[in-house]
């Protein structure tokens, strides 16, 4: 059995890499095809091919479970049409057995897709972002908000007591250079409008925090709140050539945003998933991406278990190229379902752990199933 072992994970591996291969290369065409119409505009071929290989770990990591289910009907199927899979259960082969075997490769496959969900695509996926604006001369100005980024900020004292609220409006930025245009509104604990803070520029340093330059404060005189007695008071309003803001907004916060929560990493999104807590902010969205990437991995396994009943159908219920097919189609609708889960959870309030854990049990209770008949026929 070590010798059967051995060669089942040899050829999962070997014929999974192939299929990721193929289905990679599929996507950086359609990746490639999807910038024709920026290709000479505002940049060159060579760069939207640069740009293209950039979101490449992306790709793999999004389409690896199914390579590993396809690369494991591929072998399965293969040694079901020469009979060899009909001499292994002749020898004792028993599906516990096969299951075990093929979880050998799985655990492998989980391992890569760990390490390139949490340290190679996010950093790649953001360095793709970084590139395409430098290349066309722009800012990042937010994800669909003309306003541009918005950030909540709340100054705590030693005690863990909020002081003040300020909310940050940043209408552009470049990722490690700096932060432009800034305003940001300043309310105390009783919730009233303190300062307006209007800055040009904005650089964090290790040393001070966020600095601020070409800085215009308007002071806002205290008014008691439901009060409609006029008041003597005015508006003062000062110019400072630079004004510290200090640590308490994180320098990672703009960086973080520029990127699709799905495309973020486990530690970057607990970060922001503490940031939005810590300052009384829905995050439910980002506590789905979180689950989602913890149990997107682990849906390898499950993909596994599914290529198993491939190998109990003989050449007579179909050939190698059907049963590949069926097997693309099952990956097409694991992929739709983990979406679809995913958007019900960010819709419906759905605990986020459930949705995501939901595609997987559904995949292994079919496979379950699908084994049931095939073993009771």
């Amino acid at each position: 059995m070590k010798i059967l072992t051995r060669m089942i994970t040899r050829e999962v591996l070997i014929s999974s890499v192939f299929v990721l291969i193929a289905l990679v290369a599929l996507f950086a065409f359609f990746d490639l095809i999807g910038q024709a119409g920026d290709i000479g505009s505002q940049y060159s071929i060579l760069e939207a091919f640069v740009l293209t290989a950039l979101v490449l770990p992306t790709r793999c990591y999004e389409v690896l479970p199914i390579a590993a289910m396809l690369g494991a009907v591929f072998t399965l199927a293969k040694l079901a049409s020469n009979s060899e899979f009909t001499v292994m259960r002749v020898a004792g082969l028993s599906p516990w057995r096969l299951c075990s075997m093929l979880m050998i490769p799985g655990f492998v496959l989980v391992s890569v897709a760990y390490m390139m969900g949490e340290f190679i695509a996010p950093p790649s996926q953001q360095l793709a972002k970084e590139f395409k604006l430098d290349l066309s001369g722009r800012s990042f100005t937010g994800k669909g908000f003309d306003s541009g980024i918005w950030v909540r900020d709340v100054q705590r004292n030693e005690a863990g007591e909020p002081e003040s609220i300020g909310f940050v409006n940043v209408k552009s930025l470049k990722p490690g250079v700096a932060a432009f245009d800034w305003e940001i509104f300043l309310f105390n604990k009783e919730e009233e409008l303190t300062s307006i803070i209007r800055a040009k520029k904005g650089v964090y340093t290790d040393e001070s925090g966020w600095i601020l330059e070409n800085v215009t404060k308007q002071s806002i005189p205290n008014i008691p709140k439901n009060s409609f007695q006029p008041t003597e008071e005015s508006v003062q309003i000062t110019q400072h050539s630079s004004m510290v803001l200090g640590k308490s907004l994180d320098r990672n916060i703009f960086g973080l945003m520029m990127v699709k929560p799905e495309n973020m990493s486990m530690r970057d999104l607990q970060q922001y998933i503490s940031h939005l807590q810590d300052n009384g902010q829905q995050s439910r969205q980002y506590e789905t991406a979180l689950w989602n990437k913890a149990f997107y991995p682990i849906a390898i396994l499950v993909m596994l278990v599914l290529a198993m009943p491939f190998a109990y159908l003989n050449s007579r219920s179909g050939g190698i190229a059907i049963k590949i097919f069926c097997g693309i189609m099952v990956g097409i609708a694991f992929y739709a379902l983990n979406n679809l889960f995913a958007f019900m959870s960010v819709l419906h309030n759905a605990p986020p752990v459930i949705t995501a854990m939901l595609p997987s049990v559904v995949m292994l209770s079919l496979a379950v199933a699908v084994m049931y008949w095939v073993e009771s026929r």
